[in-house]
């Protein structure tokens, strides 16, 4: 079946954010004199969310009073931090460009929260007309729960077997399964090949032009 619609993850698939994760990240840990951390090390930090994030960057006998001051302070920091150095991946926008160009529906389904998500849409692709854009909200699990994609399938008036689920880690190729999706994962990413193919990838693209190849 011919695939007529693309949902992306955003951070390590459209979007290279990992340095402005991570020195938001450690000014805050600098702040409450914890531990920092290498910016590689957020490769593994990174794709479930904030609470995911703190978890895996805190230290593990933190209070829980005190571990909600951090998750505070991270997103003020994080949002005054969220452009700095993040761009979108070379050959992005030349995939974006040519998706619209054939009409193909679009989408992001992020597990970053709904706000920077929304800020990052707008600041890096408000050109293009997505039409569905989703971060982490509360009434929705978070992936790779597939509750997020198969809304996004039903407001595309789509089969999920229709629609190309592309991401740069496990929780992303597990969300395409669980929803019925043809899952890509991208070679650029955060997390690596290896881990793709291990969690089911379908597809792995080498450049973000080579998905084109997969709606023919």
């Amino acid at each position: 079946m011919k695939a007529k619609a693309v949902i992306f993850d955003m951070d390590g698939t459209i979007l290279n954010s990992l340095e402005d994760i991570a020195i938001s990240s450690n000014i805050v840990l600098k702040e409450f004199n914890f531990p920092t951390h290498k910016i590689e090390d957020y490769k593994n930090f990174v794709g479930g969310g904030v609470q995911i994030l703190l978890d895996n960057c805190t230290p593990k006998d933190i209070s829980q009073e005190l571990y909600k001051k951090v998750f505070e302070r991270f997103k003020e920091v994080y949002e005054n931090n969220v452009h700095n150095r993040t761009k979108p991946y070379e050959g992005i926008y030349e995939l974006l460009k040519e998706l619209k160009r054939r009409e193909i529906k679009m989408g992001i389904l992020s597990n970053k929260m709904h706000d920077f998500t929304l800020k990052y849409y707008e600041k890096f692709f408000m050109d293009f007309n997505m039409q569905e854009v989703h971060g982490q909200k509360s009434h929705i699990p978070k992936k790779p729960d597939p509750m997020g994609a198969t809304l996004i399938a039903k407001s595309f008036n789509l089969e999920p077997s229709q629609i190309l689920f592309v991401g740069d880690s496990d929780v992303d190729m597990q969300t395409a399964k669980a929803a019925g999706m043809i899952s890509v994962g991208v070679a650029w990413g955060f997390r690596g090949i290896e881990e793709l193919i291990e969690h089911g990838a379908n597809h792995i693209v080498k450049t973000p032009i080579d998905i084109l190849n997969l709606l023919e």
